[in-house]
């Protein structure tokens, strides 16, 4: 592992073990990338985001295979193409429960807390097997115009040209399907929502 190697592996393994004690990760669950020109490092398949090590790390490439293709995470097609469509060089993929716990009920979100809508706008939902060519495309497509994307029973794709803007759209993509969870609850026990004045 060269130098560059082994500064892309800290800097996965600092945000990975956020994820991990915000419990947006579970055992194996949820893979991770940064690009830089043609080569992309991502995490291998079944690594542990809890603990992730030198070797969870794999370098592939855009325009061509490497050695590392068959190892890497299954998500890499979902990878691969968000980076072939859209300008971002770092992207987060987790399962955070709350935003999966909604998807089951909602085709998109908006967020209901003000910091969430200004950043925000709007989440879709959108649906797909993990790494299937249909998901890439649906995920590419809807980080063209937004900052993150649900897809359905699954997790959150949040991505970005810098990994922590990425995981500050990971945290309040979870922060505001939180809030809407709870408004959700709310509202079947009979209370009514009193929306913010305009000041």
């Amino acid at each position: 592992m060269d130098e560059m190697d082994y500064e892309v592996y800290k800097t996965l393994r600092d945000y990975s073990s956020r994820m991990a004690r915000r419990g947006y990760i579970t055992a194996h669950g949820g893979n991770m990338s940064i690009r830089s020109g043609n080569t992309v490092w991502i995490t291998r398949h079944a690594a542990s985001l809890e603990d992730l090590r030198p070797e969870d790390i794999v370098k592939i490439y855009i325009d061509k295979p490497s050695g590392h293709d068959l190892i890497a995470s299954t998500e890499t097609p979902v990878h691969l193409r968000i980076y072939k469509e859209t300008p971002n060089l770092a992207i987060l993929h987790a399962h955070p429960p709350y935003a999966v716990t909604i998807s089951f009920f909602f085709d998109e979100v908006i967020p209901p807390d003000e910091e969430g809508f200004h950043v925000l706008k709007k989440i879709p939902v959108v649906e797909g097997s993990p790494g299937s060519p249909l998901l890439a495309e649906r995920v590419a497509n809807a980080l063209k115009k937004y900052y993150a994307v649900i897809v359905r029973a699954h997790g959150v794709f949040a991505a970005s040209k810098f990994i922590d803007v990425a995981y500050q759209f990971m945290c309040m993509v979870e922060h505001s399907s939180k809030i809407l969870y709870l408004q959700e609850i709310m509202k079947s026990s009979g209370k009514s929502i009193i929306k913010p004045k305009v000041l």
